[in-house]
Formats: structure tokens, C-alpha cells, sequence
């Protein structure tokens, strides 16, 4: 005879004849996960982006120079702020980059330089920069942009 409480077996309570109580829950949540499949296959497909690009490069330069120096050269800015490199043009009317980027910018059409990334750490913490969280503090109102969002943002959906 099938019993929901079951037979108490080694100091445990078990129910439906043996099973913990452990793996009933997990049996009912196995049950109710299915259910909901049908909406997460949905949602996954939906998600697709319409790119056909299969990576990004992010390039971090842990201890590299100042973005000033290189990316937001300041060229009308006083000596002791702009840096000592000189900005040229790039085959993008109206970006400008680092003297030390030639070919970089004979290609800058292919790039896309983020000048829109905020730090709560003077010392632009790598976590951070990666995954778009500050370690152990609550986020800044708004959050921080995390590479994730930069490609959803530039791929968009399939459907768009």
C-alpha cells in the first residue's frame, strides 16, 4: 500500500513508501521545471541576435597607459592634462586617435572606441571592467555597462 508519510528508515522521515523528503522536492520541482520549457525555448529563440559575428576582442591593458593618452586625446587641453602624444585622424570623419595608432587608424571603421565607461574605483578595477559588477559594494544608480550589453546593443534581436 502506497502511504504518503512512508516508513521511518535509518532516523529519517520518508514519504510515499521510502522516498526523503529531499527527493520528493526534487521530483516535484523536476515536474514543475518542465512545465515552464516550452516559455524558456520560446524566450532563447527570441534572444537570437542577427549577427553573424561569433566574438568580440576586448582589449583590457591592465597598467596600460591612460585612455587620454591614447583613445580622448586632449590636444587643447593644457600641458600638465593633454599628454605628451599628438592625435591623428582616422578613416572616420571626426574620431581621432594616438600618433601611436597608424594602421589602427587607417582601420578605424572597424573598431569601436567605448568613451562612455564609468568607474566608482580610482583604480579601475579589472572585475569591474569585465563583468560590469563593483566587488562587495551596491551598485551605482543605473549599474555599470558590462560587455554583455555592449553586444546586445550593437547586434540587436533577430526579429529587429
Amino acid at each position: 500500500m502506497l502511504t504518503i508519510l512512508g516508513r521511518p528508515t535509518d532516523n529519517e522521515t520518508g514519504f510515499c513508501d521510502g522516498l526523503s523528503r529531499r527527493s520528493f522536492l526534487t521530483i516535484g520541482g523536476f515536474a514543475l521545471g518542465g512545465l515552464t520549457l516550452p516559455n524558456v525555448l520560446r524566450a532563447e529563440n527570441e534572444a537570437r541576435t542577427g549577427s553573424s559575428h561569433k566574438a568580440i576582442i576586448n582589449i583590457y591593458m591592465p597598467g596600460g597607459p591612460s585612455h587620454i593618452d591614447l583613445w580622448d586625446l586632449k590636444p587643447d587641453a593644457p600641458a600638465e592634462i593633454r599628454g605628451e602624444f599628438r592625435p591623428i585622424a582616422t578613416n572616420v570623419p571626426g574620431i581621432e586617435i594616438c600618433e601611436l595608432f597608424p594602421r589602427m587608424a587607417r582601420m578605424m571603421d572597424k573598431f569601436i572606441p567605448v568613451r562612455s565607461i564609468s568607474d566608482a574605483d580610482g583604480a579601475h578595477d579589472g572585475y569591474q571592467c569585465m563583468t560590469g559588477h563593483k566587488k562587495g559594494e551596491r551598485q551605482p544608480s543605473g549599474g555599470f555597462p558590462a560587455a554583455g550589453a555592449w553586444v546586445s546593443k550593437l547586434a540587436g534581436k533577430v526579429n529587429d
